[in-house]
């Protein structure tokens, strides 16, 4: 197989020879905050008959992983962008800082974006008026968008969305990413105030191609609860002109405005496709889990939700009696003051295991679309510290440089059995610690996979950290 090449054909524009004959050329059209290319993003092959490139994110710690600041930094440029279009005040120099320490990957990121969010200080929150409810994309964007939302004080509400099929007293929104490995998605509404008595709905992702999946999401929420005005907030926008026609012609068809805010503005052409290959899943019996080979901490935290897994989905073994959730994740729907209880929360256990580690190199994992609160946690745990996610987005992995994914673990979901998770580029002796963050209680014979690759990673102290028995 060929070497990855990337090809600069001007200031604009790339070219990205990624796996054989697979290639990409991109045109850059606009980049709002004059971020590097190479800070923002690198490419991949899927292993995916739909679609076989991926930008690989380098700012939202989900295939690579990030300083703790960093998924934070990315938010607030985001709300910034927002903040600018909706006539807000936004201090340029503070913004040039935060790109700079993206850009420059200093090691003072968790002393630049402390005040991002909850805290008055370097980067304060943005006072909007009237009342926006914020909706993050699952699984890559849950803390992205949480982190945007948590840029703006006022009458405000996070939902994300998720792919748990649950039961229970929501209204069950359905609507479907057609591109992706798990295209169905879901909004499950537990109040109406969240969707109803809106001035604004903004939607955040990490990148949009096509733009489908926006406008699929828009028009089913628009269906039963309409709402004046949309705003996609994106690190990447590659629509190309059909695409943008097709969002005119919704506005359109829905009478509403729907403005898109991206970091990066651009359009690209693929050529070739990358193989596709059916890997043998080894399940959690194939491969027995080392007697204490991690310390298990429960951490209980804030309020739980009590759910059941939709008709057909109980694959856990749970029999139906359903299962504890966070309540404030964003699944289930938040607003300000549930936010800032969270954050006061997680501050108090980042302290306390920050006193319990062991390591000076440490990652904090999250898993799937469990990536906020894990990654709130990871920034009040000291130096030298790593976040990023378990994905079931499945990926080439090669050893090359500029190639976005060099390492791949690959594992069972221990709540869907049969299905395949993924953590990407952990190197060899990278780490000396690792904190895993399950949302619900996982043993670790349920992941035997994971822990022996991790082990095998030259980890020596593994901790999964569980908040809902």
């Amino acid at each position: 197989m060929k070497d990855m090449i990337t090809r600069a054909l001007s200031s604009k524009e790339k070219s990205y020879d990624i796996l054989d004959s697979l290639t990409v050329g991109i045109e850059i059209e606009e980049n709002y905050y004059g971020l590097p290319l190479e800070s923002v993003f690198a490419m991949a092959a899927r292993n995916n008959p739909k679609r076989s490139y991926l930008f690989v994110s380098k700012l939202i710690g989900k295939h690579i992983p990030v300083r703790t600041g960093t998924p934070f930094i990315t938010g607030f440029l985001l709300a910034s962008r927002l903040a600018r279009t909706l006539g807000l005040p936004v201090a340029q120099q503070h913004i040039r800082a935060l790109v700079d320490t993206l850009v420059y990957d200093r090691d003072d990121q968790l002393a630049a974006v402390n005040g991002c969010g909850q805290v008055s200080g370097f980067c304060a929150p943005y006072h909007l008026p009237g009342r926006v409810l914020f909706v993050g994309f699952a699984e890559t964007a849950t803390a992205l968008g949480h982190a945007v939302f948590s840029s703006f004080t006022g009458g405000h509400r996070y939902l994300h969305t998720t792919r748990e099929n649950l039961a229970g007293a929501f209204d069950t929104l359905y609507f479907t990413e057609e591109h992706c490995h798990a295209p169905e998605q879901r909004c499950l509404i537990s109040d109406h105030l969240l969707v109803e008595g809106n001035d604004l709905l903004v939607l955040i992702d990490d990148e949009i191609t096509s733009g489908n999946t926006c406008l699929d999401i828009i028009r089913t929420i628009h269906s039963k609860y309409p709402q004046p005005e949309y705003v996609i907030l994106t690190i990447l926008d590659w629509r190309d002109k059909k695409a943008l026609l097709k969002y005119s012609r919704v506005e359109q068809e829905l009478g509403v405005q729907i403005r898109v805010l991206p970091l990066i503005k651009g359009s690209f052409q693929s050529k070739g496709t990358s193989p596709v290959l059916d890997h043998p899943l080894a399940s959690a019996g194939m491969a027995e889990c080392p007697a204490g080979a991690v310390h298990m901490l429960h951490l209980p935290f804030g309020l739980t939700v009590e759910a059941k897994l939709a008709a057909g989905e109980d694959k856990d073994n749970s029999g139906g009696t359903g299962n504890s959730y966070l309540a404030y994740t964003g699944r289930f729907g938040l607003d300000e003051r549930q936010n800032s209880r969270l954050h006061d929360e997680a501050i108090m256990l980042g302290q306390r295991l920050a006193s319990q580690r062991k390591g000076k190199r440490t990652l904090c994992l999250g898993t799937g679309e469990f990536m906020y609160l894990p990654f709130l946690i990871a920034r009040y745990m000291g130096d030298g510290i790593w976040v990023q996610s378990t994905t079931r987005s499945p990926v080439h992995p090669r050893l090359r440089e500029d190639y976005g994914v060099k390492y791949a673990i690959t594992y069972e979901d221990p709540f869907r059995p049969g299905v395949p998770n993924y953590v990407y580029n952990i190197p060899p002796r990278s780490y000396d610690e690792v904190y895993v963050f399950w949302e619900r209680r996982v043993l670790p014979g349920q992941v035997a996979p994971l822990v022996r690759a991790l082990q095998q990673a030259g980890i020596p102290h593994i901790t999964f950290v569980y908040f809902c028995e």
